[in-house]
């Protein structure tokens, strides 16, 4: 692989952490931006040039920007992403960047249940509008959210959540970070948009009994009303967006919104996505221990 220049944002979050280290690991000029140099340490040491700015500054972005070739464009979900995708687009544009690939959300649609299906849904056009080479991934239901049940897994042995029985395709954020590398680094999948989910259609019952398979002990999955998962949230300080998207999000799983799986994490990764099991015993479970 030839030396190439990219710029990743969200770059200490799951998916942007593991997509610089690795992009720096493959000899790749990469550029991680962070809110501080403290928090982009760790991937300077991995290989990676750390540049501080935020959305909220533009000239932060640009001076970030200046020389890349490609830039992984990752915002958190957020009441403002759209604003920030904007102006992270314009810095691009004035930087001369040639390539985005954008991680998006998962089925993102103007008319979708959540105002982050929704607004995902107006920067992806944008995208498209904007005349940059593009790559869409977007990403099912995280098996690492599954952090946020860890308290009660240790101490109840319980899995809380708002999404009934429904079955959905929940996706290992490693592989996320997979695909993405591989769409910053060719051209195969230029133009293209991509779901990508997990190797099965699952209930959180079956993902229970992962997690109790990798801990060796019982857990159980108990569903709540999704405005119950929605306003646990708020009793621990989560803002209004967050809470109201989550109960969205919740009432559209719960109703089989989610109960799907494609074949795009092998197709762009060459290898197959990571089960439940996977994750359990390869991310959850040393966590716990840890």
């Amino acid at each position: 692989m030839g030396r190439m220049n990219i710029v990743v944002t969200g770059a200490t979050g799951n998916i942007g952490r593991r997509v610089t280290t690795e992009l720096a690991s493959k000899g790749v000029s990469v550029v991680a931006l962070a809110r501080d140099s403290a928090k982009g340490a760790p991937l300077e040491a991995a290989g990676a040039r750390v540049a501080v700015g935020s959305f909220e500054d533009a000239a932060s972005l640009e001076r970030a920007f200046s020389g890349a070739d490609t830039l992984v464009l990752i915002t958190a979900a957020n009441a403002h992403a759209d604003a920030q995708t904007s102006r992270a687009l314009a810095a691009a544009k004035s930087a001369g960047v040639r390539k985005i690939v954008r991680v998006s959300a998962l089925k993102a649609d103007a008319d979708g249940p959540t105002d982050n299906t929704r607004q995902h849904a107006r920067t992806e056009a944008a995208l498209k509008a904007s005349g940059l080479t593009h790559v869409i991934l977007r990403p099912h239901l995280f098996f690492q959210n599954l952090f946020a049940s860890l308290p009660t897994i240790l101490s109840e042995g319980k899995i809380y959540w708002g999404v009934g029985e429904a079955r959905m395709g929940i996706v290992d954020t490693r592989d996320v970070a997979d695909a993405v590398v591989v769409a910053a680094t060719t051209d195969r999948f230029d133009g293209g948009t991509f779901e990508l989910t997990g190797p099965a259609s699952v209930d959180y019952h079956a993902v229970a009994a992962a997690i109790g398979r990798a801990l060796g002990r019982d857990v159980a999955y108990q569903a709540v009303p999704p405005e119950a998962a929605a306003e646990a949230l708020r009793r621990f300080g989560v803002d209004d967006w967050t809470v109201n998207v989550v109960r969205d999000y919740c009432t559209a799983y719960a109703r089989g919104w989610g109960d799907f799986t494609t074949e795009d994490v092998a197709r762009i990764t060459g290898h197959a996505p990571r089960s439940a099991d996977d994750f359990a015993r390869e991310v959850l479970a040393p966590a716990a221990r840890g």
